[in-house]
């Protein structure tokens, strides 16, 4: 038995409404090409569960710095700091508490959300958690050994702008202390193709890790960048380290998170602007900042210290014999 397909009939209204249907479906592809690709929702994005310490938080930039515990799969152990989109959920934290919440990881980078605290710190924090430099912060004159063996002070480095990271030579992380150092040496070797800036921008890495940063391994780990450098650089950029009595104030005045965790150093990063009056122009508590920026930075400070020296002075400002 055969089963005979019947062949589908339209009539002219059926065929009208097509055409307009498929008209208007023309009209709106140059619309929908022209948009740019939405975000994908929220649901969308990939999470993972962190859980960890709260280091320091930063209520004006939204973000927290956490000492997080390793995520299986997705990364190691490490202290750093992470945006906030909701405020609101830094109200109830403080230094020294423990906390779980999920890293959310978009197009556009890593935010915490669901941040639930687990257990009460006491509102101190461990190492180098107090308030980050804020600018216009008068730099102490701490006191540290350079890549010579000689004892420096923070207030030699006035008159020029000064450009100070904090590392550690034996630090494992690419992405950590190489990388600023890497950083720190493309902006020196750029100095000294500018005499307009080179000889009035100054570099110092300061390490944390006194016990094993001798000078003498402070001067083995800057010749790693002579090729970049082009020689010796110590005309102006030093390495140095704190003394061990000494490092928790400067860690706490520069915002610097430091740890000794299964043997390896677990730390924050810190880098800060200084203007030649020896106050803080700007700080960064990450990685994220190109050489080319800390160049911009030290360029405005300059300038900013020129327009006050060359203000008007007043009988107040004349110093008395």
């Amino acid at each position: 038995m055969q089963v005979l397909q019947q062949k589908p009939s339209f009539d002219r209204r059926s065929i009208r409404a097509a055409l307009v249907i498929l008209l208007a479906a023309i009209a709106l592809v140059p619309a929908a090409c022209s948009k740019k690709p939405e975000a994908p929702p929220a649901h969308q994005a990939k999470r993972y569960h962190l859980v960890g310490k709260v280091v320091s938080i930063d209520r004006q930039q939204a973000s927290i710095m956490v000492d997080g515990q390793e995520i299986v799969g997705f990364m190691s152990a490490m202290t750093m700091p992470y945006p906030v989109r909701d405020p609101k959920l830094l109200v109830p934290l403080g230094p020294g508490d423990e906390i779980t919440a999920d890293v959310v990881m978009t197009d556009e980078g890593a935010y915490l959300e669901n941040i639930v605290v687990t257990k009460k710190g006491d509102g101190k924090g461990p190492s180098g958690t107090s308030n980050p430099p804020q600018a216009g912060d008068k730099v102490p004159d701490f006191a540290m050994v350079n890549q010579d063996g000689k004892r420096i002070h923070f207030r030699e480095f006035q008159g020029d702008v000064l450009l100070v990271t904090f590392i550690y030579t034996r630090c494992p992380f690419p992405d950590f202390c190489p990388l600023v150092s890497k950083n720190f040496s493309q902006i020196y070797a750029s100095l000294r193709k500018d005499p307009s800036l080179g000889p009035k921008i100054r570099l110092l890495s300061v390490s944390f890790d006194p016990g094993y940063d001798t000078p003498a391994v402070l001067r083995k780990y800057a010749e790693t960048f002579s090729q970049t450098t082009g020689g010796n650089p110590f005309g102006r950029w030093q390495f140095a380290t704190v003394p061990q009595k000494d490092l928790v104030k400067v860690a706490n005045f520069f915002g610097l998170y430091y740890s000794t965790q299964g043997g390896q150093l677990v730390h924050s990063m810190s880098t800060t602007v200084i203007s030649p009056d020896g106050t803080v122009y700007k700080w960064y508590q990450d990685n994220d900042w190109k050489p080319a920026d800390l160049i911009e930075d030290a360029t405005q400070a300059l300038q900013q210290g020129n327009q006050r020296n060359a203000g008007p002075h007043t009988s107040a400002s004349i110093p008395t014999a």
